[in-house]
């Protein structure tokens, strides 16, 4: 038995690009920084700990990036050096 076309659902899914802007690794851990439906998601993880949050802006989640307790000063600064050179690069 057919359905008629009347009676068939259709689905509508809603697809949320992401655009990676960085992603930076080293022995102390990983930084990652994503563009995703408008926001800016910050991804951080390092041995027995990770960290995920969502900003408005580059500014505030380099911001917070800095105030997480577990993050190296290495770590830091190479995330925040790839970031800017992907932003450089458009």
């Amino acid at each position: 038995m057919t359905q008629h076309p009347a009676n068939v659902l259709v689905r509508a899914y809603t697809v949320i690009m992401t655009r990676h802007l960085s992603d930076t690794r080293n022995a102390e851990g990983r930084v990652r920084f994503l563009i995703q439906g408008g926001r800016v998601l910050l991804l951080a993880e390092g041995p027995g700990w990770s960290h995920q949050s969502t900003h408005v802006t580059l500014e505030r989640a380099g911001l917070y990036l800095a105030l997480l307790p577990k993050l190296s000063q290495s770590l830091y600064e190479s995330a925040m050096n790839e970031l800017e050179q992907t932003v450089m690069r458009g």
